[in-house]
């Protein structure tokens, strides 16, 4: 007797089952490059974890597990302290997408009225102190003396200050593309980036600071990688402790 062809809905349900069975077990960890880990030359180790950092960067979720994992219970020291060194640059690249925005100047405290040619009536702009070196406000262009005039739809008003725009920027998470409108040179100018990470220095150092937005000046560069550092690894000190929980 002919056996009935199995309905369109049990072959999605069947794909299912396998799919889901697939991502329970992870992925595989390139074997070519996880033997090149515990080989004998330092300089072919080091080019190995390069290598699967690369690597694991093309699907990084699936491949936090299979690190996670390896550096557990693989079988050889060497090999696990490489995984867990790659493993904590994934994990470091998920702490800088997950933070408040940050574009990197600082303002002068209120307001001012702004006349744009051919308006009636005045805006209202905060203006541009000092933008901070290496930030997105620096690398799309922003300029001290710049008088900024809105975020995206968000204007300001007579009665706002400079934390009103810090609020607005720190509402939006690091990643976020937005548009700067500013008046410069008596025109309006847009300026689009991409806003970064809050660094970890703009919360622990306040004196000199303007708003959240800028550096503090009195911030060493030194003050500012060791902040930096700390922050990043007490963000994986709690993933790696989330995760162990798991187990």
């Amino acid at each position: 007797m002919r056996q009935p062809r199995p309905s369109a809905h049990l072959l999605l349900a069947l794909l299912a089952t396998v799919a889901c069975a697939v991502f329970a077990r992870g992925i595989e960890l390139p074997a070519e490059v996880m033997q090149s880990l515990k080989a004998e030359n330092f300089a072919q180790r080091e080019k190995a974890q390069a290598a699967l950092l690369e690597w694991a960067r093309q699907s990084p979720d699936a491949s936090l597990e299979a690190l996670y994992q390896q550096s557990r219970a693989g079988d050889d020291p060497e090999q696990r302290e490489r995984c867990l060194a790659v493993l904590r640059d994934l994990v470091t690249d998920e702490y800088l997408r997950n933070g408040v925005g940050y574009v990197g100047f600082r303002m002068n405290p209120n307001t001012e009225a702004v006349n744009v040619p051919g308006e009636a009536n005045p805006r209202f702009a905060v203006r541009v102190l000092q933008v901070e070196p290496d930030t997105p406000g620096h690398k799309a262009g922003l300029l001290g003396g710049d008088l900024l005039l809105g975020v995206d739809d968000t204007v300001w008003h007579q009665e706002d200050t400079s934390a009103t725009v810090s609020e607005k920027i720190k509402s939006l998470k690091a990643g976020t593309r937005v548009t700067l409108k500013l008046f410069r040179e008596g025109k309006i100018v847009e300026v689009p980036l991409v806003l970064a990470r809050r660094p970890a220095a703009a919360d622990l150092l306040q004196f000199g600071f303007f708003g959240g937005l800028g550096m503090p000046q009195q911030a060493s560069p030194e003050a500012i990688a060791a902040a930096e550092r700390a922050a990043k690894d007490d963000y994986f000190r709690h993933w790696l402790a989330a995760r162990k929980a798991k187990d």
